[in-house]
Formats: structure tokens, sequence, C-alpha cells
């Protein structure tokens, strides 16, 4: 068990509970009473002299201790010195009459402010056995002192006495009101930035607006005060935010979103709700409308500020939003669910056009749950591999020979049934899921193909490459592994690329013909003339075919502009060394107007639809 010691008991003032200006302040204190000490043994008599100097030289050493940082046990021993100076003091002086005796509570004061509870327990113990005994003593005559007197010395030590217990005193309550007022000043720093994290917790950081939790309450104290009344909710989103964060950078896009939310701000009453959700969503809650008509006006009000130019970075930036609107109690009370319905709305509004807002009705959520399963649905299908490839002959008008295929993906749900293409590929785009559909459809492809050249047809193979199939960096390595894994020579391969393609992102898009181009893969052009029909990519990229759109072959027996136009792509791809691909051909008036064009190849159900590979093999044997 660890043994106490007197200085031990002093545990409070240990050097990391002693600031820097506590700790120079207690050298002050012992300063002076050095200073009192010597002044005291110079108006002294031989015996309280020598007492005095002998604590004179105790003090010194404290100092010393002191400036060598010993605080706990200079704190200790300078208590117990002046403690025992005043009992020697005392004892050889007037006794419990002595001037001394008022030094005592001084020491208790200096053991209170530096000491911990223990130790100044025990020093005041001390002190009141001490002054017990010599009241005794004086009492039953055990002991004889001086008799109490007025000289010079008594004028001196009492005057020494109060200069010491003045100073010091006035120096320890000085630090003891800076401590208050710092207390205070922390207080109220602890008060501010309890209330700064408490408007964080019910405001956007950004804008400044309620966030979705004081949102939430504000509807829900909206419909409680408007029994009588419909509540509108509107899910604002900004359309085409992201490229204002990718060219000028996040900081401005926050400062747009700062200024459009005090313009919004502006368009709304007090009794309205106006909250940043995240991103560029915002939500308005409006309470206060007489008729839809008003509701409509406010909502356009709302559109308008969305359109005004902004400057931002000495840039000028000029918005629109997209706004869908739910009602309260029409649409549902629930605050989570009408928001979520209101943003059903607003992803309709942006279909529709943007820059509009649209009224949530029932038949939009079943369309959101109907997609939402067919994207899950879409997503087993791809893991599984529940698809099959079709083919689509391509004949040569001049041979009215098969001269290649089209591969088509098709998918047949076990529930859904067949599922359209145009339904799941866009999907299939939007989830990611193509880059995985790109290469089933390649790899059978290729493969299917490579069978029909062994078993004695040589054809070639057409496949359809999504946009984001050429956004990938590695669209080139892919093919060419697929070319090296299924043995089929590059140039039986030709890739469909449809116009939009060619203009997004053309460097990249380029860089990818120009190296398989290399390799021998031919590209085509699909749907030529329906897109973006900007004729410098003819010349720009190295391209081989044009597939004239099925729009324009379907009308061109009974329509003279549709003919032309045909007649006019016909001619400008042969001039640029194209061959042409018809789409669509349904009719023998339509083929023969297209051999009398000069049209190189076609395809469309006046051969054959798209059909499995065992119905191809049967066309192959029947045209040879």
């Amino acid at each position: 068990m660890k043994q106490w010691t007197l200085f031990e008991f002093s545990a409070g003032s240990d050097i990391t509970a002693l600031t820097a200006k506590q700790l120079k302040r207690l050298k002050q204190i012992v300063w002076i009473c050095l200073l009192a000490v010597i002044c005291g043994a110079a108006a002294s008599g031989p015996k309280s002299t020598t007492v005095l100097m002998a604590t004179a030289m105790g003090l010194v050493c404290i100092l010393i201790l002191l400036q060598r940082r010993k605080i706990r046990f200079a704190i200790g021993a300078l208590l117990w010195l002046l403690t025992l100076m005043i009992c020697s003091l005392i004892s050889i002086n007037a006794g419990i009459f002595d001037l001394m005796l008022l030094g005592y509570p001084l020491v208790l004061a200096y053991a209170a402010m530096y000491s911990g509870r223990r130790f100044y327990l025990l020093l005041f113990g001390f002190i009141l056995l001490f002054c017990s005994f010599l009241a005794l003593a004086a009492l039953y005559d055990w002991l004889s002192f001086s008799p109490a007197v007025a000289t010079v010395n008594t004028f001196i030590t009492l005057n020494l006495l109060l200069l010491v217990s003045g100073v010091t005193m006035r120096l320890i309550a000085r630090d003891t009101k800076d401590v208050l007022l710092q207390l205070k000043q922390e207080n109220e720093r602890v008060v501010k930035s309890q209330l700064e994290i408490q408007r964080l917790a019910q405001h956007d950081p950004l804008t400044g607006l309620v966030n979705r939790t004081q949102c939430e309450l504000g509807f829900q104290r909206a419909v409680a005060a408007s029994a009588q009344q419909s509540v509108a909710l509107l899910f604002i989103d900004l359309d085409n935010f992201k490229p204002i964060n990718d060219a000028l950078g996040h900081q401005a896009g926050d400062e747009v979103l700062q200024q459009l939310a005090t313009v919004l701000q502006s368009q709304l009453s007090e009794q309205d709700v106006l909250s940043r959700f995240g991103g560029d969503e915002f939500v308005v809650i409006i309470s206060q409308w007489q008729n839809p008509a008003e509701l409509e006006q406010r909502i356009q009000n709302l559109l308008h500020s969305c359109q005004q130019e902004f400057v931002v970075q000495q840039h000028k930036v000029q918005l629109s939003a997209s706004i869908g609107v739910t009602r309260a109690p029409q649409d549902g009370t629930d605050f989570h669910l009408l928001c979520k319905k209101a943003d059903t709305a607003m992803y309709q509004a942006k279909k529709m056009g943007r820059n509009r807002f649209c009224w949530y009705h029932s038949d939009m959520e079943q369309q959101q749950l109907d997609k939402f399963n067919l994207m899950m649905r879409l997503r087993v299908a791809v893991k599984q591999q529940l698809f099959t490839v079709a083919y689509q002959p391509t004949y040569d008008l001049k041979t009215n020979q098969i001269s290649g295929a089209e591969a088509l993906l098709r998918w047949s749900d076990a529930e859904l049934g067949a599922v359209p293409p145009d339904v799941f590929i866009p999907l299939a785009e939007e989830t990611g899921l193509i880059q995985e559909l790109g290469l089933f459809v390649l790899q059978k492809a290729c493969a299917q193909v490579k069978l029909w050249q062994e078993s004695g047809f040589l054809l070639g193979i057409a496949v359809n490459i999504s946009a984001m199939q050429f956004k990938q960096g590695d669209l080139p390595a892919v093919v060419t592994q697929v070319l090296a894994d299924t043995g089929l020579e590059a140039h039986w391969l030709e890739l469909e690329l449809t116009e939009s393609v060619l203009i997004d992102d053309t460097a990249l898009v380029k860089q990818h013909i120009d190296q398989l181009s290399a390799l021998g893969v031919r590209f085509a052009i699909d749907d030529f003339g329906t897109g973006y029909s900007n004729l410098g990519y003819l010349s720009q990229f190295s391209l081989n075919s044009l597939k004239i759109d099925r729009s324009f072959v379907a009308r061109i027996g009974h329509n003279k502009k549709d003919l032309a136009l045909v007649n006019g792509i016909i001619q400008l791809a042969s001039s640029l060394g194209l061959h042409t691909v018809a789409e669509g051909v349904e009719d023998t008036q339509s083929l023969m107007l297209l051999q009398q064009a000069g049209c190189s190849c076609a395809q469309g159900y006046l051969w054959s639809k798209a059909v499995s590979p065992e119905e191809f093999t049967l066309h192959l044997r029947k045209t040879t």
C-alpha cells in the first residue's frame, strides 16, 4: 500500500493543474512573503529574527524548486514553512494573544487555493490542535508567554501581516475574477455553439433554408391549420444543373443555389415553407390559395423565378426547373408519400420537355412501379442470361442472295412474355446493364456467324453498339478479344452506330473507330436520316455503310418526297464510296424502287423477320 507523506497530500497542485499564469502568481506570493519576512527580521528580537531568517532561507529554496518545476513539492513546503514559522513566532512571544495568529487565515487561504482537500484538512487540523494546545497551556500555566503589549514591533508586525494579506489576496481575487470572466465567456460561447448546432440541425447549412425534418413539421402544421382547404406540396428539381458544377466548379454551383433560394423565398408568403432537400432539389409547401387557378399562377411564378439569369464568378448562368405538384388530402396526407408522388410528377415534367410543372396522377405511380419491377426482372435476366439472339437476313439486291445478317437481342420473360427491345434497351442503358448485354450479343453473334461460315455460308454479321458501350474506354479491346475467342475474321463484323453516337465525345468515338477499322472491322450508320443529320461526320469517320431508316422506306411507294430523300441518300452514299442498306422493306414495289435507285442491300419482312439461328440456317439453304 502506498504511504502518504505530508507533501503528497497536495495532489491537487500537480503541475498539470496549474496554468502558466497561476504558476507566475504563486512565485509572486512567495516573493512577497520573502520580502515581508526579511523586513520583519530587521525589526524583531534575536529569537524571532532567527526564525524569520530560517524562513527566508526556506522561501529561497522554494523559489528554486518552483524554477525547476517541482511544483507539487514546493507548494507543500511553502504552506508547511509558513505554518511552522507562525507557530514558532507565537510560541516564543505572546502565545494565543500574539498578532501572528492573524497569519493562519492567510495560510489557510493559500492552502485552499493551491492544495488538495486532504492536505488542506491536515493543515487546518494541525493549526487547530496547535492553537488549542496553546490555549490550554495558557489556561493551566503549563507554559509562560510574554505579555501582549503595544510596541513598535507590534505595529510593524501588524502592518506586515495586513500588507501581505492585502496584496496577495488582491492578486488571488484578480485571478479569480479573470477565471470567472473566462468561465462567463466560455459559457456564452457554449450557448452560441448550442444555438448554432440547433440551427444547423434545423436548417440547410448552404442556403439557410429549413431541412427535411423542419419541412415535414411545417407540412404537418399546415395540414392541421387548413382542415377545410388543400395544402400543395411542390417538388422542384433544376434542369441540367450538373454542367454548371462541371464547368465552373462546385463553389459556383453552391452560389447559384444560394441565389436561387433567395429568389424563391421572395415569391412565398410567411405561411409557406421552402426547404432544400439536397443537391439541386427544393420542396415548397403552399397552404394559402383559394382555387387551382391561383395555385397554378403561383407555380408559374416559381418557374419564372428559376429562369432568372444569375451572375456567378463573372459568368451568366441561365436556369430552368421541372416541378411536380401533389395536394393533401387529395393525394394523401403522409409527408414522405407525398414527396415521393411529387418526385414522380416532377420526372414526368422532365419527360414532357422540362421547364414546366406537372400534377400528380395515380397512374404515374403505377408506371413507376411497373418500371421498377421491369428493372428488377431485367437485372435477374442479365445475371442469368435469359436472353436470345435473333437474326434478320440482309439481301444483296443485285443477286437476291443473303449477304449478311443483323443480330437482334430478344427477351421473353416468364410472366411478362416477350418484352419489346425499345422497352428494355433504354432501361438497360439507364441502369448500366447495356454493357453486359452488348457483350452478350457480340459474343453470340460472332460465334454463330463463325459456325455458318464453317458450314460453307460466307456472310457477315452486323451488331448494334450503343452510345454507352462506346463511352467505355476498352471497346476496341473487348471487340478484339471476342474476335480472338470466336475465331471470326474482323472484316466479317460490322458494328452499327446511331448518328447521335458520332457527335457525342467525337474524339473518343473517332479513336475507337480508327482502332477497330485498322483491324478490319466495318462500321455502318443505323437509322440514317432520323438523327442529327450532320453530313460532316460521313467524311470525318471511317464508315462503310448507311442504313436507310424504315420510316423513309415504308413510304417511298406513295410519297414522292420520301422517294426523293431515299434516292438522295443512295446517291450521297455512292459518291462517298459507301454501301446502302434499306431497312423495313415489306412489298415488291418498294423493292423495285430501291433497285432502280441503286441501293446495295435491303432487309425486311418481304423476306423474313428476325428468326432463331436454326430458322436462319434454313433460309441460307433455300437461297443457296
